[in-house]
């Protein structure tokens, strides 16, 4: 028994010892927008623990709720309520394409014939990109036909993050309350009442081969090969977050 504890105590220490990186949250705050919109910044930063290279994929600027997460390039969040996880999806939700939200709040004082055209012109840009994408893609001789593909497979590729031995990056999440405070998802609810306390922590899901779908036959083969791309689930510190 007690050989087993020993064997068994060493593999924690060896496991933690190996583990190439590190998240941390540094701080969390607010300004509130609008009466009922308050806007979060979360600054928070990877270390790679290793002296060598690492990479993996991840889109570091935006969040996703536990409750959502599965397959996701977003670092992942929970809510503790009073030291208790709270597995909803919400009050934060990821963003995708054009932030709408920070185009409407950044564009108010325009009159609303400047905010359409603008918002509009905004639309166009981001089609173009898309289309230039699609064109590059095929102009390269890539093989997929599906536009949707194609798209995916950028996106994927860019996610890709490289630290170099040792490097610490800093990153940024921007994201939005709508001061809802009463929350239902199929038969789960909760209500951010302004005497609890609560608490924030950020996952990093990373997966290495998990997108195999969304990559060419080479691509794939090659990030199955490579050493220096890593897998895990790596998780933050808590800290405290204002929902009074």
């Amino acid at each position: 028994m007690r050989f087993t504890y020993i064997l068994l105590l060493f593999s924690i220490i060896t496991f933690s010892q190996n583990k190439p990186l590190d998240v941390k949250i540094n701080a969390i705050t607010f300004k509130d927008l609008k009466p009922n919109i308050r806007k979060y910044t979360i600054d928070y930063q990877i270390e790679n623990l290793t002296n060598q290279e690492i990479s993996f994929f991840l889109t570091p600027n935006t969040l996703i709720a536990n409750a959502a997460s599965s397959m996701t390039l977003f670092p992942i969040y929970k809510i503790y309520i009073n030291g208790e996880f709270t597995p909803l999806d919400g009050p934060f939700f990821e963003k995708y394409g054009i932030d709408w939200e920070t185009f409407r709040e950044t564009n108010k004082n325009l009159t609303t014939t400047e905010f359409k055209e603008l918002a509009q012109k905004t639309y166009d840009a981001f089609q173009n990109t898309n289309k230039a994408i699609i064109e590059n893609y095929k102009k390269g001789g890539g093989k997929n036909t599906d536009d949707h593909w194609i798209l995916e497979n950028d996106n994927l590729m860019k996610s890709k993050v490289t630290l170099k031995p040792n490097e610490i990056r800093l990153f940024e999440i921007q994201t939005n309350w709508d001061k809802d405070r009463y929350f239902k998802q199929d038969d789960l609810e909760y209500y951010l009442d302004e005497k609890d306390n609560y608490e924030f922590e950020l996952i990093l899901d990373l997966k290495k081969t998990a997108f195999q779908n969304q990559l060419s036959e080479e691509e794939f083969s090659a990030i199955e090969k490579d050493k220096s791309f890593i897998q895990g689930i790596f998780t933050s510190n808590k800290i405290l977050i204002d929902f009074k």
